[in-house]
């Protein structure tokens, strides 16, 4: 993503520096063969080519205060969804202590065959909570992800360009009966900066780790079954956002699984190395081939955006 760099101080620090410098943010994990994350590097110990070529890196901590998160978390509300929802429902206070973090702002939205909103950008975390308790299961069978990803971006989009754009799907890993298509969705993501993390389960895993109350009878056919089966072939949307935005793909079926995949994201938003540059003059207006290596650690595991487009 291009944005316009924009620093101001308080009333107590110097006056307000102001520029308007072309920026692409970076967003770096970096893991080792254990999956813990690894401190302590500096901007020199990255190397960053954009199409090959080696650039020129800034580099911040996550908590600066250039970079404060933008969440819209996404939520699948379908019918056959009832059992993990009641799961859903209850971590609704995680999402400001341990993913926004006290200066981001999150919004909540739930789909199935329609996309609503539930929540508009807050810091209040009361107000997060509730509203994901107030998800209740839909009475179709659809499930639009792709779509609800399609406008998430669109409200990511009003928040300011040097925030850090993140997605959270709470939802299955493949999508039902979108409009949009997957790769016109990826492009939008990649084009609006935004990481796409996502917490995926099986609709006929949890009901099994659920009490009886909890799975109450879902609208369906046989017929609805042998679709479902023949959907599983279908390409895995969850995964091809995480890799295609630098995010992540994590699964669950109890609560407990939920819980750690909600955690393990907000560690991870939070541990990362945030590098910028400046972008050289090209002639390449499509996508730009990003790569980033650790060469002091060469075992070590990273995650970054595959790429970004210039401003038209």
């Amino acid at each position: 993503m291009l944005f316009a760099l924009t620093v101001a101080a308080n009333a107590q620090q110097p006056p307000p520096i102001r520029t308007n410098v072309p920026l692409v943010l970076v967003p770096v994990t970096v893991i080792d063969s254990r999956g813990n994350f690894i401190d302590g590097l500096n901007a020199e110990d990255f190397l960053l080519t954009d199409d090959g070529r080696r650039q020129t890196i800034h580099m911040d901590t996550s908590d600066t205060v250039l970079a404060p998160v933008s969440l819209v978390v996404a939520v699948q509300r379908s019918g056959m969804s009832a059992a993990v929802l009641r799961k859903i429902n209850q971590v609704g206070g995680m999402i400001q202590p341990l993913v926004t973090g006290d200066r981001g702002r999150a919004a909540v939205l739930a789909f199935d065959d329609e996309i609503r909103t539930f929540q508009e950008f807050t810091a209040d975390s009361t107000k997060i909570r509730v509203a994901f308790e107030k998800i209740q299961p839909g009475a179709n069978r659809s499930g639009r992800m792709l779509d609800a990803v399609e406008q998430a971006i669109r409200m990511l989009e009003t928040r300011p360009e040097s925030s850090r754009r993140i997605l959270l799907i709470l939802s299955e890993s493949r999508d039902r009966g979108s409009k949009i298509k997957l790769a016109q969705a990826v492009e939008l993501a990649q084009r609006a900066g935004v990481a796409v993390y996502a917490a995926t389960y099986s609709v006929y895993a949890t009901p099994w780790t659920a009490k009886p109350e909890d799975n109450p009878p879902v609208p369906g056919s046989y017929i609805d079954g042998l679709a479902d089966l023949f959907r599983l072939g279908k390409i895995n949307a969850a995964e091809a956002f995480a890799q295609a935005t630098g995010g992540r793909h994590l699964s669950f079926e109890t609560l407990l699984g939920l819980e750690n995949a909600i955690t393990r994201a907000g560690e991870e938003i939070h541990s990362q190395y945030l590098l910028s540059f400046v972008p050289a003059v090209s002639k390449n207006e499509g996508f730009h081939h990003l790569a980033v290596a650790v060469p002091s650690h060469p075992n070590a595991v990273l995650r970054a955006r595959p790429g970004y487009w210039p401003e038209k």
